[in-house]
């Protein structure tokens, strides 16, 4: 059973976007580590829970986010996690090498990851952010964070980009 503010995340996503929500966990090669990640509105997908984990990227607490239509965005941000369990980074963006190229044939090998402004205040006190994941080629893998916060705006709704929803 999900503790209670892992469901709050899951129904204030839900309530933001349109159609049938679902959760599915995904694992790594071995069938081992299990990621529970969302489908909101069939376009917005999210991690649900990785804001109890502490990853060594510049503070925050996080869920991982991917928008698009494409089957495998699930797979890149469950990789890109696995990627970042050995890694540490100080500055944004978060670029995971190979996210995506292990899971789908596509010009955008890497995901390159920066906060979303909002945050989400959950029952436990956590405030929620969001880190919005963008695929990119190799010849962006040294943009700025200007750069892959400009390629979210053009990719993720609008509320993620507030302070309020």
């Amino acid at each position: 059973m999900p503790p209670n503010h892992h469901k709050e995340i899951a129904k204030f996503l839900a309530e933001k976007t349109e159609g049938n929500p679902s959760v599915h966990e995904y694992r790594d090669n071995d069938g081992n580590r299990p990621v529970p990640v969302g489908c909101f509105g069939g376009s917005l997908y999210s991690t649900i829970g990785a804001c109890d984990t502490s990853y060594n990227v510049p503070n925050g607490c996080f869920e991982f986010a991917a928008f698009g239509k494409s089957k495998w965005l699930p797979n890149a941000i469950v990789t890109s996690i696995y990627w970042l369990k050995d890694r540490t980074f100080s500055n944004w963006p978060v670029v995971c090498e190979d996210a995506v190229k292990q899971n789908a044939k596509s010009k955008s090998r890497h995901m390159a990851f920066c906060p979303s402004p909002f945050k989400l205040v959950v029952s436990t006190g956590q405030n929620v952010q969001w880190l919005l994941g963008v695929p990119i080629p190799d010849a962006e893998i040294g943009s700025a964070v200007e750069q892959i916060e400009q390629k979210a705006k053009e990719l993720y709704p609008r509320w993620l980009f507030s302070e309020f929803a």
